[in-house]
C-alpha cells in the first residue's frame, strides 16, 4: 500500500511543472540554449527556448515590444541568477504593451519562446549581434525583500548555548548598547547637547 502511495505521489510530482506557468513547456529537453544560439543563431531559427536574464531596455513599437535583456542563467524554477559575469545580451520581441514602469530596467524577466533570426544593434558605438526570441509568455520575477536589521540572534541554539559561548550565554535579542554620560564627561566640557 505504502509503494503503490509512493509511486503515485512521484508520478504527480513529476507531472508538475516548477515553472511559472507563462513560461512552462512540456518538452524541457527540446529547449536551446542561449549559448547555441549565441554561437550558431542560423542553425537555430525556428526551435523553441527558454531565455533569462536582466531588463537592460523596452522599446514599445505599433504591433511589438522589443525588450532588451541581459542573459543570465536560469534556476531551476527558472528565475535568473543575476551575477557579474553574462554570457551577453539578446532581444525578446513581445506581442502586446509591456510598461516600462512596470518592465523596468534593472528587473529579473524570463522568457519562453520561438527562437527567429539575429538582429544587429548598437550598444553605445558597439556594433552587437542580438539572438532574438518570439515569446510566447514572459514572467517578470518580484523584486528580492531586503533584508531588515532586527537585532534578533539567528544563529543555532545548539551555538548560542555551548562551551564556547560567552557567559552569560547570548540572549534571543540583542539590544544595543546604552551610552551613558559620566562625571568626567560634564568637568572636561565634552558633554553632548
Amino acid at each position: 500500500m505504502r509503494y503503490g502511495i509512493m509511486v503515485l505521489a512521484a508520478l504527480f510530482l513529476a507531472g508538475c511543472s516548477m515553472f511559472p506557468d507563462p513560461i512552462a513547456t512540456e518538452n524541457e529537453d527540446a529547449l536551446v540554449s542561449y549559448q547555441s544560439a549565441a554561437e550558431n543563431s542560423e542553425q537555430v531559427v525556428g526551435e523553441r527556448a527558454r531565455w533569462g536574464g536582466v531588463i537592460a531596455d523596452v522599446r514599445n513599437g505599433d504591433e511589438m515590444t522589443i525588450v532588451e535583456m541581459v542573459h543570465f542563467p536560469l534556476k531551476s524554477w527558472g528565475r535568473p541568477v543575476v551575477s557579474d559575469d553574462t554570457q551577453g545580451r539578446f532581444l525578446v520581441l513581445v506581442d502586446r504593451f509591456l510598461d516600462p514602469q512596470v518592465y523596468k530596467q534593472g528587473r529579473s524577466l524570463t522568457a519562453l519562446g520561438t527562437i527567429r533570426a539575429a538582429q544587429s544593434g548598437k550598444i553605445d558605438d558597439y556594433t552587437y549581434t542580438y539572438p532574438v526570441l518570439e515569446a510566447d509568455g514572459v514572467y517578470l520575477w518580484e523584486k528580492p525583500k531586503e533584508k531588515i536589521e532586527t537585532g534578533i540572534d539567528y544563529s543555532p541554539l545548539w551555538f548560542r548555548h555551548n562551551f564556547y559561548a560567552p557567559f552569560p550565554y547570548r540572549p534571543y535579542y540583542t539590544p544595543h548598547p546604552v551610552v551613558r554620560p559620566t562625571g568626567n564627561e560634564k568637568d572636561s566640557g565634552t558633554e553632548k547637547q
